[in-house]
């Protein structure tokens, strides 16, 4: 007998079909079956499953139980081609999107309780007064990254800067501060506005996978509209590049908001992002994306406000 399990597909930050990151969505709402629900417990089904999608995450929702209408209660976890990740930022979005118009319509939030990164909160925007048909706009309350700027002498710095030279050309001269985030064992790497635009950068991927699971770069933005472009390379975990990365912002926003040198390289000097604690982000690759970051310093936590779009639905044949 053949069992059916719907899914989703969604580019998160954006508002257009074909940009910003896909990820599939499968859903295990409460009033199926328990058989049913279980399926979502099989680690190595679920895997295959993302591994199928060949997508950089794939997104498992199960709906717990002590939820209500206005904010229901699911338990998330995200899984890339190979492995389980502990946190992803357009994964738990494309989430929020397929919950928020197609399970919950009148819901304002959704609790998303995670393995790793605590309880995740999802919460639906007002649409905006000048155009109340404007698509959804979503909240993500994440955890803000705990960061170590790598000085000289750093036992890690040296190969860091190897591995980028080797994968990208650019050497010390280029990169102006290196940050290490442990959660992710990633190296944040501001280059100079004055190398090569991230965008226009060539990157030998294969270069990058044998030091870190996942490489940030980073630059002040050189186009109106945005403080920060990025790009971010997780090879290690079976992602050459990811298109637009939540998780990262959660270190870049301390990266840039809370050392006031990298903060006066920032257009204008800083002072409108310092001041409000907030940057207009873009993620430069091939496919792009974008999103406000906002850092709660006090509280250590990051609002990452951004949009998303449908562009597949169907189901899964067991």
């Amino acid at each position: 007998m053949t069992t059916s399990l719907p899914f989703e597909t969604v580019d998160a930050f954006t508002a257009e079909p074909f940009a910003g990151n896909p990820a599939a969505v499968l859903v295990f709402p409460l009033a199926w079956p328990p058989a049913l629900q279980q399926l979502a417990r099989d680690d190595a089904l679920m895997q295959k499953i993302a591994a199928e999608f060949n997508l950089s995450e794939t997104a498992f929702c199960v709906e717990l139980e002590g939820g209500s209408d206005k904010e229901p209660s699911y338990e998330l976890r995200w899984r890339t081609p190979t492995e389980e990740v502990p946190l992803c930022g357009h994964a738990t979005l494309a989430s929020a999107h397929t919950l928020f118009t197609s399970h919950h319509p009148a819901a304002k939030a959704i609790s998303f309780h995670t393995r790793k990164s605590g309880v995740l909160r999802a919460i639906r925007n007002p649409p905006s007064p000048d155009n109340p048909s404007s698509a959804l706009r979503i909240s993500l309350d994440f955890p803000s990254a705990s960061l170590v700027t790598l000085s000289d002498g750093h036992r890690r710095l040296p190969k860091i800067l190897a591995a980028l030279e080797n994968a990208t050309g650019l050497g010390e001269a280029d990169v102006r501060r290196v940050a290490w985030y442990d959660a992710w064992e990633a190296p944040v790497i501001e280059l100079s506005h004055t190398s090569t635009p991230l965008a226009a950068l060539d990157v030998r991927v294969s270069a990058l996978a044998s030091y870190a699971r996942l490489w940030i770069l980073t630059q002040p933005s050189p186009e109106e509209g945005y403080d920060i472009h990025s790009r971010v390379f997780a090879p290690a975990v079976g992602i050459d590049e990811d298109p637009v990365t939540g998780a990262a912002h959660c270190a870049l926003a301390p990266f840039w908001l809370l050392d006031h040198e990298s903060a006066a390289r920032l257009p204008g000097g800083g002072s409108e992002a310092r001041s409000a604690m907030a940057l207009r982000a873009k993620q430069v690759g091939k496919r792009g994306g974008d999103m406000m970051v906002v850092l709660d310093e006090e509280k250590r936590r990051v609002e990452l406000r951004g949009q998303a779009r449908r562009v597949m639905n169907g189901v899964i044949e067991l």
